[in-house]
């Protein structure tokens, strides 16, 4: 049952065995797997079924760092979260990215894959792309499609999958939501203030209003907070500013070791068609899309002491990889601004070089002709890579000074991408383009001579955001255990992408559902009823 909260009276209140606050991908996968388990569970909700403006305002951050997309636009404050808006993009995680590294400082899980992998397929079932599975020998076979780097002792090829069309969680997922007798839904409601019981460390009540300042009170046996990985710190920060850093902050670990998936487009692969790599296109089969990616065998990322790399490779054209017209672009936004660009002497020897490609680039972009159709001018593959950020505690959430319409203050991102990540990226890329020439499968081009673009104004990002709660045996540099309680609380859990103690090096979402579906499991065993 679904209630519209900006509805609700002054004063609501209500009793529950389970409350979960957000009904995004983790809320709604924990209401489907917990819905036979519990006879009561409230699910709140700050946006509706639809986009809601006033809702999504209220993810606006006071500051962040300037390449850092603002929360604002990158995450989908409504019933599904931002599923509402992914590529629906599933890779699981690997078990090197579990395990303590010695060469990266906070590295290591208090799980291992083990403890997770069985729940992968379940995962893959929520997320769309089905319970086949990710080895790469099987899809290379089924789609009868040559793995490049098979026989490699260095590289590898790893799938992802996607759902055609993407699955949007509340719309694919949200009968339980609508008909189920023993869950309400309040939507519209922001999430303010909870009571918590310093003698006995359980959280009492949780409160949360609406835009008119009307009030839902619920108390519960156990909560789980799924807000996603910007917000279920900023509000645990709250709650510990009131608590004295009782709530999983006894570290001062709340809010710390942001890490998001930055994605470098530091090489190209240059290759004379684009046939021969058609097992890293991509292939439509049944209600999903395969493709390969590159990158390094976990051996070889721990002989090397790197962190691994994502290596998708996208068809390209001439124009889109010709060093002159790179150039042609930085020296026009220089002149425009009045500027003098950095290395100009370069710039003009890399315009004079492919004077004839800038030249009939501008005269196409004048006439409306295309650049960037491979099929007629294909020279070879960009690869905007997703890379591991390692976590630092330095790198973090903070509370800012201004508030919110709900009263709650606004977020503060501090955010560096260490040159040590920067210089893990170059080896490893080193290393995949030395075993692609040896394996004459292309030739990469490392674009040592752009990396003060590549990791400034064109570095892009995926938009995932994780570690501020993270999980850790301990609360000296963690906030919650390996079950996703909350330090220092019985009957307080996160679930998402906040927990993760380390990113990986692939998209989130499958590995947050499958923790999810891990987390529901231990929660039906130790508190459900018969």
């Amino acid at each position: 049952m679904i209630i519209d909260g900006l509805k609700i009276g002054e004063e609501v209140k209500t009793e529950c065995e389970l409350c979960i606050v957000g009904g995004g991908v983790a809320g709604i996968v924990l209401a489907n797997e917990l819905s036979s388990a519990f006879s009561s569970i409230v699910v709140i909700e700050s946006g509706s079924q639809d986009y809601n403006a006033q809702a999504q305002e209220l993810y606006e951050a006071e500051s962040q760092h300037e390449q850092i997309p603002n929360p604002l636009y990158s995450r989908l404050r409504m019933l599904g979260g931002s599923s509402n808006h992914w590529e629906n993009n599933t890779s699981p995680f690997s078990p090197l990215d579990f395990e303590k590294r010695d060469w990266i400082k906070n590295s290591g899980w208090p799980l291992g894959f083990e403890e997770l992998s069985d729940y992968y397929k379940k995962a893959g079932w929520y997320c769309g792309v089905g319970d086949d599975g990710y080895d790469q020998n099987y899809w290379s076979k089924k789609l009868e499609k040559n793995d490049l780097a098979a026989g490699s002792q260095v590289l590898k090829t790893q799938i992802s999958k996607y759902a055609v069309p993407p699955v949007r969680f509340f719309q694919q997922h949200g009968d339980v939501l609508i008909n189920s007798n023993n869950i309400t839904v309040y939507t519209g409601l922001n999430l303010v203030d909870i009571i918590y019981n310093k003698n006995n460390k359980d959280v009492e009540l949780a409160k949360a209003i609406n835009t008119g300042g009307n009030e839902l009170s619920v108390s519960a046996k156990i909560f789980i907070f799924c807000l996603g990985g910007i917000e279920n710190a900023r509000m645990m920060l709250v709650f510990n500013d009131k608590y004295d850093n009782q709530l999983g902050n006894q570290g001062d670990s709340v809010g710390r070791y942001f890490m998001e998936h930055p994605t470098p487009r530091a090489a190209q692969l240059l290759a004379d068609s684009p046939e021969r790599y058609s097992f890293y296109l991509g292939e439509e089969t049944g209600d999903k899309l395969v493709a390969g990616y590159f990158s390094l065998e976990e051996s070889v990322v721990r002989s090397e002491q790197t962190t691994n790399l994502r290596m998708p490779l996208h068809p390209s054209t001439e124009y889109m990889l010709s060093d002159g017209i790179s150039s042609y672009h930085i020296l026009s936004d220089a002149i425009a601004k009045g500027d003098v660009p950095e290395n100009f002497g370069q710039h003009l020897l890399n315009l004079t070089a492919d004077i004839d490609l800038v030249a009939e680039a501008v005269s196409r972009k004048k006439f409306q002709k295309s650049l960037f159709d491979y099929s007629k001018n294909f020279a070879g593959f960009q690869m905007p890579m997703m890379m591991e950020q390692t976590p630092h505690r330095d790198n973090r959430i903070r509370l800012g000074s201004k508030k919110d319409k709900m009263g709650i203050s606004k977020l503060k991102i501090d955010w560096e991408l260490k040159e040590s990540d920067k210089a893990m990226v170059w080896k490893t890329l080193e290393l995949a383009a030395n075993e692609i020439g040896a394996l004459d499968i292309g030739r990469m081009r490392l674009l040592y001579e752009r990396a003060s673009r590549i990791w400034g104004d064109q570095l892009g990002f995926s938009q995932h955001h994780m570690g501020t709660t993270r999980m850790a045996e301990n609360p000296d540099n963690g906030v919650v255990d390996k079950y996703h309680r909350v330090f220092g609380t019985n009957n307080l859990f996160m679930g998402g992408s906040s927990v993760f103690s380390t990113g990986g090096h692939v998209a989130p979402t499958l590995t947050i559902v499958a923790m999810t579906i891990r987390l529901a499991d231990y929660i039906k065993r130790e508190y459900a009823h018969d």
